[in-house]
């Protein structure tokens, strides 16, 4: 299940934090998007509370059109009454008698509050809200497994934080998956680029923010715009590929030294070129999106480690380098790995990238 977040730099929306987007179904006459919504209190800065629409999209001679008859908004106290309903009524016995009757039963919930602003790379809290959505999804393709989830869920009352727990581990370990794969493919940019807008936690803890805007300059618009955890510089990334393996340095005999490959070279001056028009529009980029470009920073990612040879290479360029830092794509898998492990609870990071 794939879930989209958002969230929102309080600067630009004041009373929004947070939206979390799924597509619960598509079909060829429809399509069914359910979100979550969690407003923002100006005083705390904080989610306070939880909005779920679930919206109908009717398809027709290649026009997607939202159908508002067919179109459901929960609020609040609501969204919490829907999964105690769903808990509740699938723990329920068969009863062969006929008719109407009532029933009380206490709701089983586990009892966390609203989560707190996070930085946005982060994955997100593991709560109930996100694991209503991959329920309502089941729902919709297996209502058996719906119904075994909820028998454990009425049982256990546990069993929800886990099972969000287990899903978004899933989500992350099919992610990092998808980019050793892509890398022994030699895929092209765009490949790599749309994985890791779907996945910008890959990037590592030391970024904060992925900004949606990529075209901060006028000239220009860069693979992805973040902002660091430390210190909020902005830092720019560029995707390149890992070049079928090619080494990123050539070796020259008669002067004993290692010198930067052809595109090594022009990548480095393409992203000069980036800095020197962020340096050049601080003042817009400031007015314009609230970000200031002070001496920002990019991070390249081409290549493959290489041999021993390569990595020293590698080492003495960007020890040279000014405001630039080039990593491979071993490099990124290793951070990706690393941030998994942290997610996984586990010590032991795996071994170097294949």
């Amino acid at each position: 299940m794939k879930i989209t977040i958002t969230r929102h730099d309080e600067r630009t929306r004041p009373d929004l934090h947070t939206q979390q987007e799924t597509v619960l179904a598509d079909k060829p006459l429809s399509r069914k998007i359910a979100t979550r919504t969690l407003p923002r209190d100006r005083h705390t800065g904080q989610a306070h509370h939880e909005a779920l629409t679930i919206k109908t999209w009717r398809k027709s001679k290649g026009v997607c059109a939202e159908d508002g008859k067919h179109t459901i908004t929960l609020e609040g106290d609501e969204v919490q009454a829907l999964v105690d309903f769903i808990q509740a009524a699938r723990s329920l016995p068969d009863d062969p008698h006929r008719g109407t009757f009532s029933v009380n039963i206490s709701p089983v919930r586990a009892d966390r509050e609203v989560p707190s602003a996070e930085p946005e790379l982060y994955p997100p809290d593991h709560v109930q809200g996100e694991v209503l959505l991959a329920l309502l999804r089941q729902a919709t393709d297996r209502p058996d497994v719906l119904r075994a989830v909820l028998e454990h869920s009425a049982a256990d009352r546990d069993f929800l934080t886990r099972a969000a727990s287990a899903l978004n581990l899933a989500v992350y370990e099919a992610a990092v998956a998808d980019l050793e794969r892509l890398v022994a493919a030699d895929a092209a940019e765009s490949a790599f680029q749309s994985l890791l807008a779907a996945n910008p936690w890959m990037f590592g803890s030391e970024y904060a923010r992925l900004l949606s805007d990529r075209t901060v300059t006028v000239r220009q618009q860069q693979d992805f715009l973040l902002t660091r955890t430390t210190d909020d510089r902005l830092e720019l990334v560029e995707i390149k590929t890992a070049l079928g393996g090619d080494p990123l340095f050539a070796y020259d005999k008669a002067h004993d030294v290692f010198y930067q490959k052809a595109d090594l070279t022009k990548v480095i001056a393409q992203v000069q070129n980036y800095l020197a028009d962020l340096d050049g529009t601080r003042d817009l980029v400031l007015r314009k999106f609230m970000i200031d470009a002070y001496k920002a920073t990019a991070r390249i990612v081409i290549g493959r480690d290489g041999d021993k040879a390569q990595m020293e290479a590698l080492k003495r360029t960007n020890a040279h380098l000014h405001r630039i830092e080039i990593i491979t794509f071993d490099g990124l898998l290793r951070i990706a790995r690393r941030v998994l492990a942290h997610l996984g609870g586990r010590d032991d990071l795996p071994a170097s990238a294949s």
